[in-house]
């Protein structure tokens, strides 16, 4: 049971390496990983599932704020804020840096431009989950050999 577990973490590191090297994770990812061996082997496992919905509600909430006219662009800056924040927290580069392009169109007041950058996110967000959805299928298939 012991190797099946080291075959599966090591599926892991090359899951995240591989993210690391498109450039769709960071260190940050690392030292989220990393609270896993301090917190609780379910740590991972419980974590990116709930990061994942809050990026979908952020992303919902950010499509219907753009739907209202006039935009309130103080509230997309908000929730970019929000965004930008837990993608940067849990090393999800490549969404936080297409937060940036939502970030200016906000802050230049231009719509279109703010709805180009939302789709942005959802693509750049699509390539992120799956990646993510490995991993976690990986930790919970770890921590079901751990018990």
């Amino acid at each position: 049971m012991a190797a099946n577990r080291e075959a599966l973490n090591q599926q892991l590191r090359k899951i995240v390496d591989s993210l690391k090297e498109q450039g769709i994770l960071d260190h940050h990812f690392e030292v989220v990983h990393s609270l896993k061996e301090a917190n609780s082997p379910f740590f991972l496992a419980e974590i990116l599932p709930l990061f994942c919905q809050d990026v979908q509600t952020t992303l919902r909430d950010l499509s219907r704020t753009l739907e209202k006219e006039p935009v309130n662009y103080h509230d997309v800056e908000e929730l970019y804020f929000k965004l930008r924040g837990c993608t940067s927290s849990i090393g999800a580069r490549r969404v936080a840096l297409a937060c940036l392009k939502l970030y200016q169109a906000a802050g230049n007041k231009n719509k279109d431009g703010c709805v180009l950058a939302l789709n942005g996110l959802r693509d750049e967000y699509k390539i992120l989950r799956r990646g993510l959805d490995k991993i976690i299928e990986l930790e919970r298939r770890i921590v079901s050999h751990q018990s």
